[in-house]
């Protein structure tokens, strides 16, 4: 017997598209049947990397979550839950109802307000506690949230400037879906879109420049245990939750996740930092 009405399937429905997916492809299918939420990845995609539609349909499952506990909702979820099954995400069961705490509210709420802002920020420094509560509601099990300090960012800028110039250079990665620059340097003017709306990688950006620009902002790099999949569904509900937890702060927030898909430029930027793991994207924050 169904257990969801209408009103709790459009309600899960819209929380599922509104999660953040790589260039919006939304790489999921949802099922709602009986007392279980399923999340399933959709395949046949060919033009993005497979870790960032993995990570995509978690940033799904975590609003999907998140959706039913607001609806009051007790849940248990099972990640790849079926080998038999890879492309089964994952199933959340409702398992009995309760109040949904204030947090839950909360940051149901901010789902509709979850931004891409591809803009430099305001120059106003994100306060302590807020960065905290920040990483701390990106706590998932095989993944971590590093908050960059400011004296990396000059490492920061050699990777990813690193990773424009084998873009820059070699045909396989001429068309570049993310122009990532503009997030720092939005007027350099070192991309530019051809006839069909690609952006094209012409030259790189000064590296000191970037490294300042770069200091002045709240950036976390997402790094997971491993490459398996299980890992990569976990460091999209992480990113979500933290980056819904920004948005209830009221900063704004994007994800850098192209430039760590370019040949080794994950691995360079791990033994930069110093980083355990595997380097999976980059979260900027800010006013």
């Amino acid at each position: 017997m169904n257990s969801w009405s209408l009103s709790d399937i459009e309600v899960v429905s819209r929380a599922i598209v509104s999660a953040p997916s790589v260039h919006d492809t939304q790489p999921w299918d949802l099922r709602l049947d009986g007392t279980y939420a399923e999340i399933t990845e959709r395949r046949g995609f060919t033009d993005t990397p497979r870790a960032d539609r993995v990570i995509s349909c978690g940033a799904g499952v975590a609003n999907v979550e998140l959706a039913l506990r607001a609806l009051g909702r007790q849940i248990e979820t099972d990640l790849l839950p079926d080998p038999r099954r890879p492309e089964l995400v994952a199933t959340v069961r409702s398992v009995g109802t309760t109040s949904p705490s204030s947090t839950d509210l909360r940051l149901f709420s901010a789902m509709a307000r979850r931004r891409s802002h591809r803009e430099a920020f305001a120059d106003i420094p994100v306060p302590a506690a807020t960065i905290a509560d920040i990483v701390s509601a990106a706590e998932t099990t095989g993944v971590r949230a590093r908050l960059l300090a400011a004296d990396e960012a000059p490492a920061l800028a050699d990777v990813l400037l690193y990773s424009a110039d084998r873009v820059r250079h070699d045909p396989r990665h001429q068309r570049d879906l993310f122009p990532w620059t503009s997030h720092w340097l939005p007027r350099v003017g070192h991309e530019s879109v051809d006839t069909i709306h690609t952006v094209v990688t012409r030259g790189v950006p000064d590296s000191a420049r970037l490294a300042a620009a770069i200091e002045g902002e709240t950036v976390l790099v997402f790094a997971s245990g491993t490459q398996e999949s299980i890992d990569l569904v976990r460091t999209g509900i992480a990113v979500e939750r933290a980056w819904l937890t920004a948005v209830d702060a009221r900063l704004g927030a994007s994800i850098l996740s192209y430039p760590l898909r370019v040949d080794d430029t994950a691995q360079r930027l791990a033994r930069r930092l110093n980083l355990p793991g595997n380097p999976q994207l980059i979260l900027r924050i800010g006013y």
